[in-house]
């Protein structure tokens, strides 16, 4: 899908979506396909849809989307019927098997003939098969279906032996303008699922509460795939790469035994993993690693042990500490706008980042996302303020009230901490030792032009103007139509 959160300029990070790419790699060989990212045509949205649909003719159309991106994947697909009523549609992902029953029983014109629910692969090539004739509808697990006009709901198909799924197909991409700060950005992933017990997430929900590693075998095979379509960087799109600590530091070993370390790479990782080994920070920076987006979440106990991840702050500092010593760049996980937050809260958080010196913000107002442990506990006091306009839902938005803050109060000390803190001004050590010459770019230049130009742009204007046109700005940021 197009839609993008905010904290992501889609001028600096654009990445593919990996899902998409494993089922095309894991269809029937006899089959045509083709990959239209739409992040890739975010300006240019509904006529280079129209084109990429008259230049292949496909017979079906597969759309996945996560919670804030499904109105609009369900606008595409109402564009698409209105113009090619015999296109099948079929929809999956995270928001789609989560919420398939609300999703086939929709009130409004539902454009979708296919719920694909849960991992895609094999639900994907049996679609494909059945609607080939050689295969019975009911007969396919995961998939919901239309039949006489209502859905049907075929049993949960079992989690993918991850042994037998093929590569990615890059090949059959229909544009290619993937980056991260310039340089092309691939998609590989590791590992599947996560048995952690944090109540903000759906995970569960998605592959329960297992973990699955590929061979590294295979990983190599990827990415040595990735390299030969042009990747710089590679994003590891593992839920919790950092579950089996021996494992990753082994993947790092043999990441440079196979010479994959002229990749640099991007990691999701949890405090508690990367605290666990005083080794494990000192492999990853040997095999190209750059930036860990690591899980702090929070620096107050009270919210540590609400999301279930109690006794983590000592953890968190050695883990910033591992990663510093290794001129490894942080961007730190933060969610706010918990039930008992007052400003000092939000700021303590932020004050935190900063004394630590952590290198990028990730911050989050905490979001009450479809069939969440956290999501029931927040409707039941009464501090969901946002219970069903899910375009909102991407962690940017405030959706929620704390028992002191409203709303507006957590979408603007967000705002104003983030502006105070985390600005293009300050450098830290980490930044300076991965990128000595933007560091260089930025005193002698931007610095100075930035300064002068947010001085003229503030003349006039009050903190809370300046505070309600970027959140104007960032409303208008995913309107395609």
């Amino acid at each position: 899908m197009p839609d993008t959160v905010p904290q992501f300029s889609a001028k600096t990070w654009r990445a593919p979506n990996l899902a998409i790419s494993s089922l095309a790699g894991n269809i029937q060989p006899h089959h045509d396909v083709a990959l239209a990212d739409l992040v890739l045509k975010r300006n240019n949205l509904l006529p280079s849809l129209k084109k990429a649909i008259e230049d292949y003719q496909p017979d079906i159309i597969g759309l996945s989307a996560m919670t804030f991106q499904f109105d609009t994947a369900r606008r595409i697909a109402m564009f698409i019927k209105s113009l090619w009523k015999d296109i099948k549609i079929a929809i999956g992902g995270y928001h789609a098997t989560l919420m398939y029953e609300e999703i086939a029983s929709a009130d409004d014109d539902n454009p979708f003939d296919y719920i694909v629910r849960g991992e895609g692969e094999e639900t994907f090539r049996d679609l494909l098969e059945a609607m080939d004739g050689g295969r019975e509808w009911k007969d396919i697990p995961g998939l919901s279906y239309r039949h006489n006009g209502r859905f049907l709901h075929n049993p949960p198909r079992p989690l993918e032996n991850l042994d037998t799924l093929k590569l990615p197909r890059r090949d059959v991409r229909i544009w290619n303008d993937y980056l991260f700060s310039g340089k092309v950005l691939d998609m590989v992933e590791t590992s599947r699922g996560c048995t952690m017990t944090c109540n903000f997430c759906s995970m569960n929900r998605m592959y329960g509460r297992t973990f699955r590693a590929y061979s590294f075998d295979r990983i190599m095979q990827d990415l040595a795939n990735a390299k030969k379509f042009g990747a710089k960087y590679i994003a590891f799109s593992d839920d919790n790469i950092t579950l089996n600590v021996r494992r990753f530091e082994s993947l790092c070993d043999a990441i440079v035994e196979a010479g994959h370390n002229d990749l640099r790479y991007i990691v999701q990782a949890s405090t508690s993993g990367i605290a666990s080994s005083p080794t494990l920070a000192l492999k990853m920076a040997r095999a190209g690693i750059q930036i860990v987006f690591l899980g702090i979440e929070n620096v107050s106990e009270r919210n540590l042990k609400i999301m279930n991840k109690g006794g983590m702050l000592e953890k968190t500092k050695k883990a910033i500490d591992y990663l510093h010593c290794n001129n490894i760049l942080i961007v730190g996980g933060m969610i706010l706008g918990h039930a008992e937050d007052k400003e000092e809260d939000i700021a303590q958080n932020f004050e935190f980042f900063d004394k630590a010196d952590i290198d990028f913000y990730g911050e989050q107002i905490i979001t009450p996302y479809p069939k969440t442990g956290m999501r029931d506990i927040l409707i039941k006091e009464g501090l969901v303020t946002n219970v069903n306009n899910y375009k909102k839902y991407n962690g940017f938005w405030a959706n929620v009230k704390t028992k002191y803050l409203s709303s507006d109060d957590l979408q603007f000390l967000r705002w104003k901490y983030k502006r105070k803190y985390s600005t293009f001004f300050k450098t830290t050590p980490a930044f300076k030792a991965n990128f000595l010459i933007v560091n260089l770019l930025r005193v002698i230049v931007l610095r100075p032009f930035y300064r002068i130009k947010n001085f003229f742009a503030s003349i006039g204007k009050t903190e809370r103007d300046m505070f309600e046109k970027d959140m104007k700005r960032f409303a208008e940021m995913n309107k395609f139509f």
